[in-house]
């Protein structure tokens, strides 16, 4: 992977911090990319490779053009594309949810992974030599959560897009896939985690909380140059949570297997 050039949005922390140590490790010359710049250096300081921090808020257009300007412009092209952003709001009952947050939470985890998409795809097609993208939905994308109805279709959209990007750019040689993790300790979920844990609560059959590097482990396979045949799929890594039929609950816990996710 010496060499090649990756965009990596959602970089400041969690998993896309991961993602970029880890392809910077392997010689990944690396764009990364997040609201905060403070966290992006903290990033680069600690990735021990070459990666170029970069601003952007990444459900606004003209900021995800300049990104892409930027990569092409400094680092002469795009070969990886990784989308880590995303935000979970919450809270709200399906018919109480209001249509605001809907669309927030659409417009941050879709359809600003189908714009740096876009532009990802035009810089892959325009040097001609093929390209990876991969996506980190969740494996809400594959069941529901209670008050989370936003979340779950915006991850599950997450998962349409990769499929349908798949196919479209296969004769380019681009693969697109998506990453769905359970239950990962990151900002995002230490605070869930604490009082989940607290209360003794199993999270999956593996009986662990998996890590930002794990999900890395997974993108760097799907990321690989020789891997070029697994496109249009989805990789769940929740510790077989998915595959576990629920037990019996009771409907007014609010910590029952329908709460979790």
């Amino acid at each position: 992977m010496d060499e090649r050039v990756a965009v990596v949005t959602g970089a400041g922390r969690g998993m896309g911090r991961a993602v970029v140590h880890a392809f910077a490790a392997r010689g990944v010359r690396v764009v990364a990319a997040s609201r905060t710049l403070a966290e992006l250096e903290e990033t680069a300081a600690a990735a021990g490779g070459e990666v170029r921090p970069f601003a952007c808020d990444a459900a606004d257009p003209a900021q995800v053009a300049a990104l892409f300007e930027f990569a092409v412009a400094e680092l002469g092209g795009v070969d990886v594309l990784v989308c880590c952003h995303g935000v979970y709001l919450g809270g709200s009952p399906a018919l109480e949810l209001p249509l605001a947050q809907f669309d927030r939470t659409l417009a941050i985890n879709t359809r600003s992974i189908l714009d740096c998409a876009q532009h990802a795809g035009r810089a892959m097609r325009a040097a001609g030599r093929g390209g990876r993208m991969v996506f980190i939905s969740s494996m809400n994308g594959q069941a529901a959560q209670t008050l989370a109805l936003d979340y779950d279709v915006s991850k599950a959209a997450v998962d349409a897009l990769a499929r349908g990007l798949a196919v479209e750019l296969a004769p380019d040689k681009i693969t697109v896939n998506s990453i769905a993790p359970g239950w990962i300790r990151t900002e995002m979920s230490a605070e869930e985690l604490v009082e989940l844990e607290g209360k003794g609560l199993v999270m999956n059959p593996l009986g662990e909380v998996g890590t930002p590097e794990q999900v890395a482990l997974a993108t760097l396979w799907l990321t690989d140059p020789a891997n070029g045949f697994t496109t249009g799929t989805v990789i769940t890594i929740d510790g077989g949570q998915t595959a576990m039929l629920p037990l019996p609950w009771d409907p007014t816990d609010v910590t029952a297997p329908g709460s979790l996710g």
